[in-house]
């Protein structure tokens, strides 16, 4: 007997809220955290936000960024911390093997999508070493096509600076992040458009 669908939620439930609130007032007084672009992200119907991957911070940027309810695609592993995985059970969160061709995962997110939910996703797969910008898998691409909804690059900055990778709790300094225009996900390179635009946003890597 195959296991039920996840539940499929694209409203912000109260975990999320309060999660989204001490995220945005920590990222606002600690940080200085700059939201530019939100003009591109839809009022409503569904979006693939693709983002550059720098630190743990990036998912509470994002959160933050944005008033819609955002399904994060993180990897399966985290759940295994109880705390984490009652988080990400209760945001809605989709779960997915790192390293795999994760059907399952890939079906959660159309859905999410399918049901007007924006869902954000970090197509590297793991955290930049140096900050720089990694390889992007397909599967994003994918999901958007599936679904049938724009994809919006969203760039990352000042987050490998202020927790990179190694360090076990984040240090002084800026952070911003910037929605860049929705991309078509039939467009040709539809891929290499959106990592050439959030490479493009990266710049000198200063928030």
């Amino acid at each position: 007997m195959s296991a039920p669908e996840p539940r499929i939620f694209t409203e912000k439930t109260a975990t999320y809220h309060l999660c989204r609130e001490a995220s945005r007032l920590y990222l606002v007084l600690r940080h200085r955290r700059r939201v530019e672009g939100r003009e591109h992200v839809p009022a409503r119907g569904g979006a693939l936000l693709v983002a550059n991957h720098q630190s743990f911070l990036d998912i509470p940027l994002i959160a933050s960024a944005t008033r819609r309810h955002v399904a994060f695609v993180a990897r399966r592993t985290l759940a295994e911390t109880p705390w984490l995985a009652f988080v990400m059970r209760e945001c809605g969160a989709v779960l997915i093997d790192r390293g795999a061709a994760d059907r399952a995962a890939m079906r959660e997110m159309v859905r999410h999508l399918e049901a007007g939910d924006l869902v954000s996703i970090f197509p590297e797969g793991t955290r930049s070493l140096d900050g720089g910008l990694g390889e992007f898998k397909g599967g994003a691409l994918l999901a958007a096509r599936r679904a049938g909804v724009p994809i919006v690059p969203t760039a990352i900055r000042g987050a490998h600076r202020v927790w990179p990778r190694g360090r076990s709790r984040p240090g002084p300094g800026r952070l911003a992040l910037r929605f860049l225009p929705p991309v078509d996900p039939a467009a040709e390179d539809a891929i290499g458009l959106v990592r050439r635009g959030i490479e493009a946003a990266l710049g000198d890597g200063e928030a």
